[in-house]
């Protein structure tokens, strides 16, 4: 019979806490990521219906969007609402 044991080094699995530094740059990188993406969805707002329908979006969407929370990740709820939208375009055969 062969004895197999599995020794895991504990202090190898542990992770420190990341420093004050570390914290600081993952928030400006955090913030500076939800202004870009609220600059996009302003860009978005500017375009026509007809343009906002080939990306499978509504207006309704981007309004939506533009009023949640900031730091709401915006991409996101415009990806599910426009797969939602064509899943019921291929299943129900209809435009919306």
């Amino acid at each position: 019979m062969i004895d197999r044991r599995l020794e895991i080094d504990i202090l190898a699995t542990r992770r420190q806490a990341p420093s004050v530094l570390v914290r600081v740059r993952n928030a400006a990188y955090s913030f500076a990521r939800a202004w870009q993406n609220r600059r996009v969805i302003n860009r978005l707002s500017e375009l026509d219906d007809h343009q906002l329908l080939d990306m499978g979006l509504r207006r309704s969407d981007v309004r939506e969007v533009m009023t949640s929370s900031f730091f709401s990740d915006a991409g996101l709820y415009l990806t599910i609402a426009a797969r939602e939208r064509a899943r019921r375009h291929l299943r129900n055969g209809r435009m919306d």
